[in-house]
C-alpha cells in the first residue's frame, strides 16, 4: 500500500499544478503530448541533478565522515550561516534551475508550437513541476507520507514561481523581442537567486534565529513569487498574437466543392441539398482556407480557434468570425 501512495502523493500536487496552468493557456492551447514530455523530461532531470548535488556537499559530508549518521541527521538543521547560504543558493538555487531551464531550452524550445509568450510559462512550469514531484517522491520514501502533505503542494508552486522568471523572457526570446537576451539572463539570475532565498529562509525556520520574523518573511516572499506569476500569465494571454483570433469551420460541398459554413443545409453555390451526415467532408480553416483534421479545435496554419456548430444558424451568423 505504501508504495502506491508514493506515485500518488509524488505525482498528484503537480499534475494538479500543471492542469490549473495548462487551463490557462486559453488562445491556443498546446498539444498534451508535448507539454506531458516536458513534464517527464523535469523528472529525469532530477538524477542528473542528484548526482551533482551529492557532489557539490561532499567536502561537508568527508568533514564528518567520522560521525556521518549523527551529522545526516542532526547537521543540516545546525549549519553556519555561510554553510547555508552555500547550500541554499548554490547546491539548490544554482544547479536546479539551471537543469530546468536546460530542459526547456534543449527540447521544446525550437517547436512551432513554442510561438507565444504564455507558451514559455507553461513549459518552464512543466519542466519545474516534473522535476519538483519526483523530487517530493524520494521526500515521501525518506521521510514519510505526512511530510509530503505539508510540502509538495507549497514546493512545486515554488518551483513553478522560480521558473517563470526565466520562463517567460525565453518566450519573448524565441519571438525575437527587444532586449530578450538580457532580460532572459538576469530571470535565469533572479530564478537561482529567488529559489536560494526560499530555501535558505526554510533552513532558517528549523535554525536557530526567532521563527516568527523569519515565517513572516516566508509568507511576503512567497506571496509575492504567486502574484508575479499570475501577473506574467494574464500579461501572457493578453500580448498573444492569437488573441481573439477566431474563425468558423467550413466544409466541402460534396457537389462542387465550394468552401462552405459548417452549419449550412444547402450549399450557396450550386444548391445542393447537404447530407446530415458530414464524416469524411473535408474541413478548413474559416480564416486562411487551410485543411484541417477532423476534431480541430486550432488551425494549424493561422492560429485560430476553429467555432464549430453549436445552435442555430442565427447564433452562428452573429458570431465575428470571417
Amino acid at each position: 500500500m505504501r508504495f502506491l501512495l508514493i506515485p500518488v502523493l509524488g505525482l498528484a500536487p503537480g499534475l494538479l499544478w500543471l492542469w490549473l496552468i495548462y487551463r490557462g493557456n486559453k488562445n491556443r492551447p498546446e498539444p498534451k503530448g508535448l507539454v506531458i514530455r516536458t513534464f517527464v523530461f523535469g523528472m529525469v532531470a532530477t538524477i542528473p541533478v542528484s548526482i551533482i548535488e551529492t557532489a557539490l556537499i561532499l567536502p561537508f559530508i568527508f568533514a564528518h565522515i567520522h560521525d556521518l549518521q549523527n551529522y545526516v541527521t542532526y547537521g543540516f538543521n545546525n549549519m553556519s550561516f555561510a554553510q547555508t547560504a552555500y547550500m541554499s543558493f548554490v547546491v539548490a538555487g544554482f544547479t536546479e534551475e539551471l537543469s530546468k531551464f536546460l530542459v526547456v531550452r534543449l527540447s521544446i524550445y525550437k517547436s512551432p508550437y513554442y510561438d507565444e509568450p504564455i507558451d514559455g510559462l507553461v513549459y518552464s512550469s512543466a519542466a519545474a513541476l516534473g522535476f519538483a514531484s519526483l523530487e517530493n517522491a524520494g521526500y515521501l520514501i525518506s521521510y514519510g507520507w505526512q511530510t509530503a502533505l505539508i510540502r509538495a503542494p507549497l514546493t512545486t508552486l515554488a518551483h513553478v514561481t522560480f521558473s517563470a522568471l526565466w520562463g517567460y523572457p525565453l518566450a519573448q526570446k524565441k519571438l525575437k523581442k527587444k532586449n530578450s537576451t538580457v532580460v532572459l539572463w538576469l530571470g535565469l539570475l533572479g530564478a537561482m537567486v529567488g529559489h536560494g532565498l526560499f530555501d535558505f529562509l526554510a533552513f532558517q525556520e528549523n535554525g536557530t534565529l526567532n521563527n516568527w520574523p523569519v515565517l513572516v518573511a516566508s509568507v511576503v516572499f512567497f506571496g509575492c513569487l504567486i502574484a508575479f506569476f499570475v501577473f506574467l500569465i494574464r500579461r501572457g494571454q493578453k500580448n498573444s498574437p492569437f488573441n481573439g483570433m477566431n474563425a468558423g469551420l467550413r466544409i466541402a460541398c460534396p457537389n462542387c466543392q465550394a468552401h462552405i459554413p459548417d452549419y449550412a443545409s444547402f450549399c450557396p453555390s450550386c444548391g445542393v441539398k447537404l447530407p446530415e451526415n458530414r464524416d469524411g467532408i473535408p474541413q478548413y480553416c474559416g480564416k486562411c482556407g487551410a485543411a484541417l483534421n477532423k476534431d480541430a479545435g486550432f488551425c494549424t496554419s493561422c492560429g485560430s480557434r476553429i467555432i464549430k456548430k453549436s445552435g442555430s444558424d442565427n447564433e452562428h451568423r452573429r458570431r465575428k468570425i470571417q
